[in-house]
């Protein structure tokens, strides 16, 4: 009798842990879904934003390339104006800082062949102010021995 009570009470409590753990095993897996949901979610809402500052960018640009026709219109209408209702000298100075703009590429060409400056002075010699010998002098053996390390003077 003891045994067949031993083996129902072992039956129930293998029922119990069973359902125990599959509850675990199923709230994980449930879990899990939830967590690969929010990230599809969050992967979606970041593509849209993507294509909403480009969206934005391609907006700006356009009505930036729409403001330099406008502004160069204006300009148009205002030296043709000048040339028009000014005397030759008035409307010449005008034209000429109408010009102005235009001559920037000068500019930039003459950039091109620009270096820029060297913190360091090259030396005809092989090593500038960089190297490793700078400002060292090479003593002789005489020198060495009798603790003599003035420099010699270089005559001019």
């Amino acid at each position: 009798m003891v045994q067949i009570l031993a083996g129902v009470g072992l039956f129930f409590l293998g029922v119990l842990v069973g359902a125990l753990f599959h509850r675990s095993v199923q709230g994980e897996a449930t879990k899990n879904k939830r967590l690969e949901h929010k990230i599809a979610e969050l992967q979606e809402k970041n593509t849209k934003y993507q294509a909403e500052v480009s969206e934005h960018f391609m907006t700006t640009a356009e009505a930036f390339r729409n403001l330099n026709k406008s502004y160069k219109a204006v300009h148009e209408q205002l030296a043709k104006g000048a040339s028009k209702l000014c005397n030759q000298e008035q409307a010449g100075d005008f034209l000429a800082l109408s010009n102005d703009g235009e001559n920037n590429n000068e500019y930039n060409v003459e950039l091109e062949n620009f270096t820029p400056p060297m913190d360091y002075a090259p030396k005809s010699n092989g090593g500038g102010t960089l190297s490793e010998t700078f400002g060292m002098t090479k003593l002789s053996k005489n020198q060495l021995n009798t603790n003599e390390f003035e420099k010699k003077e270089v005559e001019k």
